[in-house]
């Protein structure tokens, strides 16, 4: 079985010539423009509550994407805050106590929340990172006081 062998062909599509100057005989090949993706609709952002409670401004989905970025990641840190808060047996918007606790839910909610501050360290604002930091902080002493054993006071301060 002979093969047959084909000669490679090498063609030169460089616009200019090693010295600088355009290459005479130059053709561009124009490529077809590629159509842009259809975006997909923006998602309604809702009023979300910040970490202490009270009603968060709302972000028209116009806005720049650092302004509604931010106001998605204060709502999602919000979100779960609460429902740690809930899950501890207290009533995220009075602080009154509520019957029902899942201290197991809650602390799986922070480990949450820490993984997320591990996750993005370096890559949000101050003001996200802060707030991450103060809500984990207040979350964890309300998981350790929610979670201490009745009759068992803390040590005095010094």
């Amino acid at each position: 079985m002979a093969e047959e062998e084909k000669p490679i062909r090498v063609v030169d599509r460089r616009m200019f010539t090693p010295e600088g100057d355009l290459r005479p005989g130059y053709e561009a090949v124009e490529e077809a423009p590629e159509k842009p993706s259809p975006e997909p609709p923006p998602a309604p952002v809702a009023a979300t509550a910040s970490a202490g409670g009270a009603p968060a401004e709302k972000t028209p989905p116009s806005a720049a994407g650092d302004k509604a970025t931010s106001q998605s990641f204060i709502g999602l840190v919000s979100f779960l805050a609460s429902n740690v808060y809930a899950a501890l047996g207290i009533d995220p918007m009075t602080g009154e106590k509520l019957s029902r606790r899942e201290p197991a839910a809650a602390r799986q909610m922070i480990d949450w929340l820490g993984g997320l501050e591990a996750k993005t360290r370096g890559n949000l604002s101050f003001e996200e990172s802060d707030l991450l930091a103060r809500v984990l902080y207040e979350l964890r002493m309300a998981y350790v006081e929610a979670t201490r054993p009745p009759g068992r006071e803390p040590p005095p301060a010094r």
